[in-house]
């Protein structure tokens, strides 16, 4: 018999991403239906988990690289309520959060000890979330991630798009520093982590994943404008505007140590770099050729 995977959302980015990773494992994937759940409901929610008996629960509900208010208070919603609903029969959850929980320190790189200091609206409700689930369960994994980039949804790679090639110019920042990860990539990891805890894997807690290759706002922003020029879709006049400020409500590093995950689980960070053409591409398509 297929091992059941409960998947809170695929309409967000990272959803469709761990989605479309999934089509390749044995699970028998679950996504609630539209009206299916009533996440403001906890007797909903519950009655949902309860007949469907998921054997792993992977929720990134509300979950966007630049969370919109409502997307930030469905966050910490659904967290609340799917912990609630998985603690019965003490059913696995991996929770997206991200690196937005720091945000109060001058740390280059964190690490999954260091203690949270979100200075965003965002960042409050990643940690709310986050809480919500550590309070309630004792089969979790809080899976935070760096810049997650992609050819959809709202993160740094599609605005550093659209500014450019709406405004051939933009302003970006040589102090602020991430490691772009893409959205395929993140997804490739949620599902290793779930196929390995439905194998027994007993590691829990608080998880780190980024690529291999950080970079500073302005060192992305290079590379993107680059492409952009070599696909003709920029002329070569246009350029960016580089300070050496730090924009408000955003940590100075997204840089995260992986140790965890590549110690308990084996996963090894990989580079955006040879992604990024083919997410560009797939972006002007989307925005530029339709």
């Amino acid at each position: 018999m297929s091992l059941k995977l409960l998947l809170t959302d695929a309409s967000n980015a990272i959803g469709s991403a761990i989605e479309h990773e999934l089509e390749r494992e044995a699970f028998n994937l679950f996504v609630p239906k539209p009206g299916e759940v009533d996440w403001h409901k906890p007797a909903s929610v519950t009655q949902y988990v309860r007949l469907l008996r998921p054997d792993v629960v992977i929720n990134c509900a509300g979950w966007e690289d630049i969370p919109s208010a409502i997307q930030q208070a469905q966050l910490t919603l659904v967290a609340q309520q799917i912990a609630a609903a998985c603690a019965p029969n003490n059913i696995p959850l991996i929770h997206l959060s991200s690196y937005k929980v720091f945000g109060g320190d001058n740390k280059s790189i964190h690490s999954e000890k260091d203690v949270p200091e979100p200075n965003s609206d965002a960042g409050l409700a990643f940690l709310t979330a986050e809480q919500a689930i550590e309070q309630q369960l004792t089969k979790w994994i809080a899976l935070r991630l760096s810049w997650v980039v992609g050819s959809y949804g709202e993160n740094h790679l599609s605005r550093l798009l659209r500014e450019l090639v709406e405004k051939q110019h933009m302003t970006v920042s040589s102090r602020l520093r991430g490691a772009p990860t893409a959205l395929s990539d993140a997804g490739r990891v949620a599902v290793a982590m779930a196929k390995q805890i439905t194998c027994g894997a007993e590691n829990w807690g608080v998880m780190h994943y980024c690529t291999s290759d950080a970079c500073s706002e302005a060192e992305f922003a290079e590379q993107v404008l680059q492409v952009l020029k070599q696909q003709q879709v920029l002329p070569e006049s246009a350029e960016l505007n580089v300070v050496d400020q730090l924009p408000e409500n955003e940590p100075v590093s997204a840089v995260l140590s992986a140790r965890r995950v590549r110690d308990y689980f084996g996963i090894q960070a990989r580079t955006w770099r040879p992604s990024l053409i083919p997410m560009i591409k797939q972006w002007l398509h989307s925005h530029v050729d339709a």
